[in-house]
């Protein structure tokens, strides 16, 4: 999380209101928090599509390699 990203949150939480700078820190934490969360669910859930993409891949060229294996057997017969 970059700073900006954290004074954006502080200014949501009414940090930067000099009327309201008693607000909990735990209230903070928890935007904070909730915010890094999100940030990476999304990571986590980009990953997992990448890995189920590779695996895929991964599948496809085995089938033709078990393929081309079964067929060079076939013709040394």
């Amino acid at each position: 999380m970059t700073q900006d990203e954290i004074i954006e949150m502080a200014k949501k939480c009414g940090w930067d209101n000099p009327a309201n700078n008693m607000m909990p820190l735990y209230e903070f934490a928890k935007l904070v928090a909730e915010h890094e969360r999100t940030k990476l669910q999304g990571q986590i859930e980009t990953l997992h599509a990448m890995y189920e993409l590779a695996s895929k891949q991964r599948d496809y060229l085995m089938e033709q390699q078990n393929a081309q294996v079964a067929a060079m057997k076939g013709a040394m017969q």
